[in-house]
């Protein structure tokens, strides 16, 4: 080895250094050797870092004006739209209205003519009685009936000839009477010996077979009438001020998630649970999209929309930062950061309502705001444009 390094003393050290301009220096120590290895170490971990730029430099990590130091933004158009805060609820799927069907009589059933799910109309015979002592009964009182007429008949034309008196013509009236009441009661029997569907819909439970031994009053089938479907919900107080008959709502389905069914309130109960203070809402379905069958006891979750309001100025609900307790957004003006602070009012489906602070149009960002500052330069990376989306 040639140079000033290879004349050096034992235990001198070699300081080699890298000059202002970049050019190498050299220069003796008398230190020891470990210290010379040390800085030697150090020396080589320094020149191994980055491709020989000068730090500082352009394009160097700390460079002003450099490209890495542009911040990539999302921004979006504050805009108009319509906004209203949403409750949902859920509930069952139930008909308007559900009839029991009850025996009006003791009897055997002789026959059960319809099953679960036939649809019936009203007064279709759907099970019947054995009546055969009836209806011998109300032979009986036919006969009886048609003698006592016959009696009465007499007993006035003898009247009217003076040959009875006014007692007698009573007694025949009364015998008379009395016999046409037991032919309508047996009349009454023999038509409860026929059960026939009080109302049309559908039968969504049998609880008897053919042969059994019912009991006056006992529940035989019930029957839903289906002509209208309707779902009951509890809605808190503090939201159901908001509601009224015949306000829209949206219904969505477990049974069919991809589809929506429109349906309005039919009516709202007039008093809260006591304990609950939960008011039950009755809300209508509507029609239904092509291939959804809605059946009694489906799930139903049903969406109000409350406070609605329409065309207020909307930035998406992350573009809003709080600091200092208050409100505000970064507007992007050319390539630099602006932060601006707004009041905001109602906040629905991820959008935010600016009542001051913002015009129409303006550009806000959507995200990134820890990393952000006043001032900064960004570069807008990806416009959304929301107009698509507008409610």
């Amino acid at each position: 080895m040639r140079g000033p390094a290879a004349e050096a003393p034992v235990g001198a050290v070699i300081i080699v250094a890298l000059s202002w301009d970049g050019h190498y220096m050299i220069s003796r120590s008398s230190r020891s050797a470990p210290l010379a290895s040390a800085l030697v170490f150090l020396l080589a971990a320094a020149c191994s870092r980055g491709d020989g730029a000068p730090q500082g430099s352009a394009g160097g990590p700390f460079g002003r004006g450099g490209a890495g130091r542009e911040t990539v933004v999302a921004v979006v158009p504050a805009e108009l739209r319509d906004l209203a805060r949403t409750v949902t609820v859920t509930g069952p799927i139930e008909p308007i209205r559900t009839v029991s069907v009850n025996a009006q009589m003791a009897g055997t059933l002789l026959r059960v003519l319809v099953e679960e799910g036939d649809r019936v109309e009203a007064g279709q015979l759907m099970a019947e009685l054995d009546a055969r002592e009836t209806s011998a009964q109300l032979e009986r009182a036919r006969a009886v009936l048609a003698n006592a007429e016959a009696a009465f008949q007499r007993a006035q034309q003898l009247n009217a000839n003076g040959l009875s008196t006014q007692a007698e013509l009573d007694a025949a009236r009364s015998t008379f009477e009395i016999a046409r009441a037991d032919v309508e009661l047996w009349n009454t029997r023999l038509a409860f010996s026929r059960i026939a569907a009080p109302a049309s819909g559908v039968v969504t439970a049998k609880q008897v077979e053919q042969g059994s031994a019912v009991s006056t009053n006992q529940a035989l089938f019930e029957i839903a009438d289906d002509s209208l479907l309707v779902v009951r919900v509890r809605v808190s107080e503090l939201d159901v001020v908001h509601l009224q008959p015949g306000t829209p709502a949206t219904l969505l389905l477990d049974a069919y998630p991809a589809a929506s069914i429109e349906g309005r309130i039919r009516r709202i109960f007039p008093s809260a649970d006591a304990v609950s203070r939960l008011v039950p809402v009755e809300v209508a379905l509507g029609s239904r999209p092509p291939g959804v069958e809605v059946r009694p006891g489906f799930l139903a979750r049903v969406e109000f929309a409350l406070d609605r309001r329409e065309d207020v100025l909307s930035v998406p609900a992350s573009a809003i930062g709080v600091a200092d307790g208050g409100t505000f957004v970064y507007v992007v003006d050319a390539d630099t950061l602006i932060r601006r602070p707004v009041e905001t009012g109602l906040t629905a489906v991820g959008w935010m309502e600016i009542t001051r602070g913002l015009e129409p149009g303006e550009p806000v960002v959507t995200s990134g705001h820890v990393n952000l500052r006043p001032g900064a330069v960004v570069r807008v990376g990806e416009e959304l444009t929301t107009g698509a989306d507008r409610r």
